[in-house]
């Protein structure tokens, strides 16, 4: 069976462990290319105005795909943790997938997996099912399901050390290491995807500093630093990118000079998740520079540039002005959270 699957949303995250298991399943895969400007306009066709970008370039995917795979990979991904869920938008992409482009119910592979009540028995239960698409040998599945679990947890052990997965999937040339750096807050599908952010790692590793994203963070110290709120949200990757913002103003770590954070226009949870960080920066008398960058199909390369030297000019400053003699330089009233907020493209 010719499997495709989709370069978006959740791919960057589960990557090995998707791949891995449907190879040893003995599928034949193929992956869509790296976003392009054809893959977009595909998406922003058939996706209606209310879905965010990341979703319309989702949908650009599966229409290159859908005539050339017997099924595409479209997991109904409800929660990979337990009492949280995934954004609901990404709980229905099967049915919407199949709606659009008219594809029988068989051609796409839309088993639920669901960690929310059961944990980890939920999510093996989920891939189980998947698994018997390909073979009743409960054994052979059982097999590829600890190889992929091996291959994940490799592969998220790798990003935690620096790697992005541009290195793994494509081949690209590490980043190079600078001793400054700077907090990339969002998820993954916006951090990761080079076109729909124009490269902006890229970009940043140019102007001198190297990139720390949630991924690089201690799970267990996103959690503890998560207690400090009165209740998480209900989203896993939110809490993930607050925890993060969290846990790096507690730390005051003196390498870390800024936070940028990547916003989809019109995701609800990013707009609160943004406003919250933004709020606790401002209590803070020795806030760090941060800088939000909202992305849709209509961000202009030539702004982000520009905000993004303004935002490099802010922590160069604010470097060279406070950090010798913070205590006795700077007054209480000095905060830069909002600074250089970008609301707009």
């Amino acid at each position: 069976m010719k499997v495709g699957i989709p370069r978006g949303l959740l791919f960057y995250r589960f990557y090995a462990f998707w791949t891995t298991y449907l190879k040893e399943l003995g599928a034949d895969l193929l992956v869509s290319p790296p976003t392009n400007k054809l893959i977009i306009q595909r998406g922003l066709t058939y996706g209606v105005d209310e879905i965010c970008f990341p979703v319309k370039v989702f949908l650009g995917h599966c229409h290159y795909l859908k005539d050339k795979v017997d099924s595409l990979f479209i997991p109904r991904m409800v929660s990979f943790c337990k009492n949280e869920y995934n954004c609901p938008k990404i709980l229905g992409l099967p049915d919407v997938v199949r709606n659009l482009f008219n594809i029988p119910q068989q051609k796409i592979i839309d088993d639920e997996i669901n960690m929310r009540d059961r944990g980890f028995i939920g999510w093996r239960q989920g891939f189980v099912e998947i698994g018997k698409r390909f073979t009743s040998n409960y054994k052979k599945i059982n097999r590829a399901l600890q190889i992929a679990e091996d291959a994940h947890f490799q592969y998220r052990k790798k990003i935690a050390s620096g790697f992005f997965p541009e290195n793994f999937i494509d081949n690209r040339p590490i980043l190079t290491s600078h001793q400054e750096k700077i907090l990339l807050l969002g998820h993954s599908y916006l951090i990761n995807d080079s076109y729909i952010n124009m490269n902006i790692l890229q970009k940043m590793n140019n102007m001198g500093y190297s990139i720390v994203t949630s991924d690089m963070i201690d799970e267990k110290e996103i959690r503890k630093a998560l207690k400090k709120i009165p209740k998480p949200s209900f989203w896993t990757i939110s809490n993930e990118v607050l925890g993060s913002a969290l846990y790096s103003i507690d730390q005051k770590d003196p390498v870390i000079k800024g936070f940028v954070h990547l916003v989809s226009f019109e995701c609800g949870p990013d707009s609160l998740v943004g406003e919250l960080i933004e709020r606790w920066l401002k209590r803070e008398v020795d806030s760090i520079p941060y800088l939000r960058l909202e992305i849709d199909e209509h961000t202009g390369e030539a702004g982000l540039i520009t905000r993004l030297e303004a935002f490099v000019d802010m922590m160069k400053w604010r470097t060279k002005t406070f950090e010798s003699n913070l205590s006795s330089s700077c007054p209480s009233k000095c905060r830069f959270g909002g600074s250089l907020s970008s609301a707009g493209h």
